[in-house]
Order: structure tokens, then sequence, then C-alpha cells
């Protein structure tokens, strides 16, 4: 491409950072802004209402910028995630990977196949042969009942009459005889109609089946033609990373964990960035990106705060990517808390430790470090020792494990049935408007952004947090949580959730902002012992 293409995206800084340049690209699932980084993200801030017609008030947008280093010195370039108003190309912000508004692309048409089938289905689901026959039903069904009701009803009077007949004196047989067919016919009656009503009932059955069979298979072919496209997009979207090789994005994901990549992948601001970045030669040295507007319902989004790349999208593909430059480690692996592991209480039966902030519960998918793991160790070659519940990696505190299968089924029984009570320290980093209450904000995990969950009131699982603040300090709140339920990131959640407290635990690099540590701690349980028949009840003052 042309020089004076690639300089249409690079912007130059009005005021050029002062410190240094880093020598490591960011670990992008999770990172502190470098200071250029920031500063090339407020440079795109004041940019964007010159730029967009749109109410971000209404609907918010991921941007991204990429400090890039290039023949004519140190330059950013600006990018967002998926399309603005029905558009993806803006003056100073780079194109995508695969333009889907292409008119002439395949993707295009494979929509305008797909909007048709949708609109052929609405049309028979909603039009007027299938509500005529269904109204045709219905009456029908409205007027058979009534006939049959009718005819039952004469029937019952005939049949009054020939009962008082039947105790006229000396009653002759013929007479009987004729009373009897009377009977026998008025039953035949009222079997013809019934099976009349069911003959006409079926056939108009058949004709709803047919129009109902044929949405049934054009849902089929929408489902299918569906899925050819998205497979067929994700092999246009051509992948470059700086070793100067190609990839597609299909195969990226099939040679990572053989999943079909989610909707929306190659779309997310940092791969269009990079993409960019590496079909022009420019070197990359650190990147932000920062959500700008109202935040989505259900998740947390707050309006110019930076978060991390997602894992579920972004994830596989930018280890491709981002192969022929040097990228930082994951910072978890260098937080890993070494400090032994106090012990609270232990008999026969369980131990009971305060879990240092930093270190896992339970052993992962990785090989970090894990409080179970360093148990394991203690007690020997055979030992049986597994956590009852859990804390997150960055939550202090509290943490239970049995020493038997039955021990642990016994524990788990009680926390399921909400007879263990716990009771969690935190600092917010802002001030909530109530000093006590309840949350209960239905939760679910983010599929497009594990192992963030959300807000879902429609197939979220249900939650139940009291809480009382403690303390007000420079800006911040201490505050004491009593979880009823035990969600996934239910405190942190209904902590920094507008409709929650709308203040993030501080160190939320998840919900709110990085510090040196997530400030949540397990301070108190209070439980039965499942052996000794006795309460027991254990305290940890939070460390900080």
């Amino acid at each position: 491409m042309s020089k004076s293409y690639v300089e249409q995206y690079l912007h130059a800084y009005h005021v050029l950072p002062t410190g240094p340049l880093p020598t490591l690209f960011d670990f992008p699932h999770q990172y502190v802004p470098n200071e250029w980084a920031q500063t090339a993200a407020e440079q795109i801030q004041e940019l964007i209402p010159n730029t967009f017609n749109h109410e971000f008030n209404t609907l918010g947008k991921m941007f991204g910028v990429l400090v890039v280093d290039t023949p004519v010195g140190i330059r950013f370039l600006a990018g967002f995630s998926g399309k603005i108003d029905e558009s993806t190309q803006f003056p100073g912000f780079v194109p995508p990977i695969y333009d889907t508004l292409n008119t002439d692309a395949f993707f295009k048409q494979g929509e305008l196949e797909l909007n048709d089938l949708t609109h052929r289905i609405n049309e028979l689901s909603t039009g007027e042969p299938l509500r005529a026959i269904l109204k045709e039903k219905s009456q029908y069904e409205l007027n058979a009942q009534e006939q049959i009701a009718e005819l039952k009803k004469s029937i019952k009077v005939k049949k009054e009459q020939r009962d008082t007949i039947r105790r006229t004196p000396n009653l002759s047989a013929a007479m009987e005889d004729q009373l009897a067919n009377e009977s026998k016919q008025e039953q035949l009656i009222l079997k013809k109609l019934k099976k009349e009503i069911q003959t006409r009932l079926e056939e108009i059955s058949a004709k709803i089946t047919l129009i109902q069979d044929e949405i049934t298979d054009l849902k089929t072919e929408r489902t299918n033609q569906s899925i050819a496209l998205q497979h067929q997009l994700f092999k246009a979207y051509n992948l470059v990373n700086f070793n100067g090789e190609s990839s597609t994005v299909f195969d990226v994901f099939t040679a990572f964990n053989g999943d079909i990549p989610p909707s929306g992948t190659g779309e997310c601001a940092l791969p269009k960035l990079l993409h960019f970045a590496a079909l022009n030669q420019l070197k990359p040295i650190c990147f932000a990106e920062f959500w700008w507007g109202l935040s989505p319902v259900g998740e947390i989004r707050k309006h110019g705060h930076f978060y991390p790349a997602c894992r579920a999208k972004c994830e596989p593909i930018l280890g491709f990517m981002l192969q022929g430059i040097s990228v930082a480690k994951n910072p978890v692996l260098s937080i890993i808390n070494t400090s032994p592991l106090r012990i609270l209480y232990e008999d026969d039966f369980l131990v009971i430790i305060d879990k240092p902030s930093g270190l896992l519960s339970v052993p992962g998918r990785s090989d970090l470090d894990s409080a179970e793991d360093r148990l394991a160790l203690r007690e020997g070659k055979g030992a049986y020792i597994k956590a009852i519940h859990r804390l997150d990696m960055g939550t202090s505190g509290i943490l239970m494990f049995a020493k038997s299968p039955e021990i642990l089924a016994a524990m788990q029984a009680q926390f399921a049935k909400n007879r263990v009570t716990k009771t969690y320290e935190a600092l917010l980093d802002g001030i909530p408007k109530e000093l006590e209450g309840v949350i209960t904000l239905p939760l679910r995990l983010n599929l497009a952004h594990r192992p963030h969950q959300m807000v879902c009131f429609e197939h979220g699982k249900k939650t139940h947090t009291e809480f009382n603040v403690l303390e007000f300090k420079d800006k911040k709140t201490r505050i004491e949580f009593y979880p009823k339920t035990g969600r996934t990131h239910q405190l942190r959640m209904h902590a920094a959730h507008p409709l929650g407290l709308n203040c993030a635990i501080l160190g939320d690099e998840l919900y709110g902002t990085s510090s040196e540590r997530l400030y949540l701690h397990a301070k108190s349980l209070t439980c039965w012992h499942p052996v000794h028949d006795q309460v027991l009840k254990l305290t940890c003052p939070a460390p900080f």
C-alpha cells in the first residue's frame, strides 16, 4: 500500500509523553496502559465527537489505540470494535480486516439471502393465510362444541321422555323396542356428528401443519446458511502476524482449541490495529482499549475506562498475530503469593486457612500454584485434600478444605442449603449512594468475555447480597458484604454494576481498575462442624 494511504491513519502526538517507551508489548489480556498509550487514547477521545455522529450516551463502543514505531518516528493508530451506525470506516480509524458491509462481497450477499429467508418465515408465521386458517379452526371448534352440546341436550330431553313412557303400566314389547331403537339412533347421530367434526378438524390441521412444516424447513435452511456464511467469513478473515505469516481466523481457532470462532471474532479493536500495523510494516510498541459511552445492558463498561482484550474472541487470534514481536508475560504469573499458608483451624476432618491474595484456591488449567496443591504437598502422597468452596485468586481470607470425600459432601451440603454464614470486607473505589441494603441482581457467564459475569434478568441465576458501609476515607468506602448465595464474582459484580453499588472493589481488574491487589477479604465464617456436632466460628481480620 502507498505511503499516503498509511499516513492517513497515523496520528502524531500533540504533546509527547515524558516517560520511556516500553521494551515489551503489553500482555493483551491483563495490562496497565503505558503513558504513551494513555496519552494517545486521550487524544483520540478528543477526536471522537468530531468524527462520529453517533449518540454514545445511548450506546457505547470499545475503542483502541496502538502506538507504533514508523520511519517518521513514534505515531499511533486508532480503531474501534465492530461498526458504528452501520459503517465500518471513518477518517483516521483503521479499516476492518474484512469489510462485511462491502455490497459486492459474499457476506453482504449472504446476509441479503438470510434476510429474505427471515422475511419469508415472518410472512408465513404472521401472514393472512395462517391467521385465517387458525381463526377458522378456532371458530369451527367453538361451533362444534355448541352443536355437540345442543345435540346432547336434545338427547337428554328425549331420554327423559322415554323414561316417563317406560313407567307406563302394561307397556307393550313393541313400544319397548321402539324406545330402545330411538335411543340407539340418537347415539349414532351423536357419533356421526363427532366423526364429521373430527374429520373436518383434521383437514384444517393438515393445512396448518403444511404451513408450519414450511416454516420449519425455512428456519432449518436459514440456520444452515447462517452457519455456512459464518464459516466462510472466518475463512475470509486472513490475519497477518509480525513474522510475515498469514492464517485465517477459522484455521487459528481450529489450531488453538478446535472450536468454531464466536460471532464477531476479528472485529475487535486490537486485532484490527495489529493487522493494519503488520500489513504496513509498523512495529507495535504498546496499546490501550477504552470504553466510550453508555455501558451495554448487563455488562460493566465505564465511560473512559481502560479494558483488556477479551479472551473468547481474541485470545486465539492475538496469540497468532503477536508472533514476531516481544510480548510481556502474563502479569498474573509474576504476582503469585509465595508466603506460607496460615492455618486458622485444623483437626482430623477439616483444615481452614487464611488464603493470601494472589494465590489460586484450587489448581487451574495453568501451572500456577494453588492453596490446595500446597496443602496436599504438606499432607503427603495419597492424602485427601479438597477445597469445600473457593475464593477468587485476588481475594484473601478464610478458605475451608475437607480431608475426606464424606466431609466434603457434608460441608458442601451446608453451603448448598445456606447454612454457612460468611462475611466479607472490601474497599470500594468510590462512594455508594446507600449505607446498607440488599442486592439481588441475577448473574450468568458472559460467553463473549470469559470469565466476566453479566447481569441477565432472563437467564441469570438468583443472587442475594446484603451490605453495610463501615466508613468513608479518601473517596474510598470500607464495606461489609453478607452473601446469602455464592455465584461466581457475585460480590464484585454487585459492587461494580450500575444497578448495584456502582462502585467497583478497589483493585478489581475485571470490573474496575487494577491495583496492587484486589481489596476483598473473607473475614468470618460460621458453620456446623460435620462430626463434632458443634458450631464452628472463625474470624480473620482484613489485612488492609
